[in-house]
């Protein structure tokens, strides 16, 4: 019978490549450069370094708000897949690691261990619980090493999830559609965070819902960069034009 952990492994890698996963070892030496939740500081370090160096043309707002959502965006897939797939979610998701190359985050390793099962509404807050000590680590090791305030990362935090879970659920089969607005109140509310991205959601009779984000990724500030399509600044300008075309 297949393990829990291989299926997620091989789940995540068929919905994104670079979504890689290595099973860990409890006494194997962690990699300075990895990120996680026990030591993240050196790693944040060297990877805002590699974002500076990169983009010097961006200023630190955008090499704060991109590490972070490279450190973030990992763990919300494989939870969302966890629970949306694997209907049993792992207990060791908290001391994920995760690989960092260059300026990416991609590929990580993770222990196999307990995996409890149990309702959508058990699976969501267990693995919530797990996220919560993830991200107020990696939110910790940023406002005291890059500035902002926590606020602005649970902004951005929560903008992940929504995009996170459309992009799922265009996955799965017609079966396991879910409700988007309400499993979004489920894990925004289980980890504390706003749940703004719910005014910026469109939805559609047949194709995937429209949405614009709350906070924007700074892509913009980028030498040849623009303005996301779902950021809000474009739709902010878009609605201005067409109020001026209006009058």
């Amino acid at each position: 019978m297949e393990r829990l952990i291989d299926r997620l492994f091989t789940t995540a890698r068929s919905y994104i490549a670079v979504l890689d996963g290595e099973e860990s070892v409890s006494n194997e030496k962690q990699n300075t450069t990895n990120v996680s939740a026990k030591n993240p500081e050196h790693a944040l370090q060297v990877l805002h370094s590699t974002l500076q160096e990169a983009h010097p043309e961006t200023g630190a707002p955008y090499w704060r708000i991109r590490s972070w959502g490279l450190v973030c965006w990992q763990p919300i897939y494989l939870a969302m897949i966890c629970v949306y797939q694997l209907k049993a979610v792992p207990i060791s998701l908290q001391d994920l690691e995760q690989k960092q190359n260059g300026e990416m985050i991609a590929g990580y390793f993770l222990q196999d261990g307990i995996w409890q099962e149990g309702s959508q509404e058990v699976l969501i807050n267990s693995i919530c619980e797990q996220l919560t000590v993830l991200f107020q680590s990696f939110e910790n090791a940023h406002v005291n090493a890059f500035g902002g305030r926590p606020a602005l990362y649970k902004g951005l935090l929560a903008d992940q999830v929504m995009s996170a879970l459309i992009a799922i659920g265009n996955l799965l089969p017609i079966d396991q559609k879910f409700n988007l607005e309400q499993n979004f109140r489920d894990w925004a509310e289980a980890m504390n965070l706003p749940l703004k991205p719910l005014a910026g959601l469109r939805r559609q009779e047949k194709d995937s819902p429209i949405f614009v984000r709350h906070t924007c990724c700074l892509h913009f500030r980028r030498d040849g960069g623009e303005l996301c399509v779902n950021c809000p600044r474009l739709h902010t300008r878009s609605a201005k034009q067409k109020q001026l075309i209006s009058h």
